[in-house]
């Protein structure tokens, strides 16, 4: 799985009106059905924390801090150990017909290894709502290894099929 490591331009915040409409039928005390409307999500959208991608940064060349980075194997690394819970979240999709497309985790990771900011890029069935809570409350949780540099933007891609 390539894993993207930028400090590219900060992507605008999408907001479009809810896509289709599902019906689900739910069960009422008087013994009959009732319809009850859903809305789908559709489309895209970036959702989340800002993750301060434009920043100047400021090098210290007489600190003793460093410019070590994060690897994509230990990025890599991290989301393996956080798979499960990430397909978790995917259940709480909303419908009945399965999400195809890339989902896109923007994180900003700080040195201590901790993330401190998700953004989340991709199907809006997935980026809003319960299950775009879940999965940037899975990428929080994500520890990497520690490192001696300033924190660093790293977007890591999932394919959806």
């Amino acid at each position: 799985m390539p894993v993207e490591v930028a400090a590219a331009e900060e992507a605008p915040v999408e907001e479009e009106a809810a896509g289709p409409r599902r019906r689900r039928d739910r069960a009422r005390s008087g013994g009959g059905a009732r319809r009850i409307e859903e809305a789908v999500p559709s489309g895209e959208a970036t959702i989340g924390d800002d993750l301060r991608e434009g920043e100047m940064r400021t090098l210290d060349g007489e600190g003793t801090g460093g410019e070590e980075q994060l690897s994509g194997a230990e990025v890599e690394a991290g989301f393996d150990g956080a798979m499960g819970r990430i397909r978790r979240c995917f259940l709480l999709a909303p419908g009945d017909e399965p999400v195809t497309g890339t989902l896109t985790f923007g994180l900003r990771i700080a040195g201590t290894g901790r993330v401190s900011a998700v953004n989340l890029s991709g199907p809006r069935a997935l980026t809003s709502g319960e299950p775009g809570d879940c999965l940037r409350d899975a990428a929080r949780g994500i520890v990497f290894p520690t490192f001696d540099g300033p924190e660093m933007v790293v977007r890591y891609p999932i394919t959806l099929e």
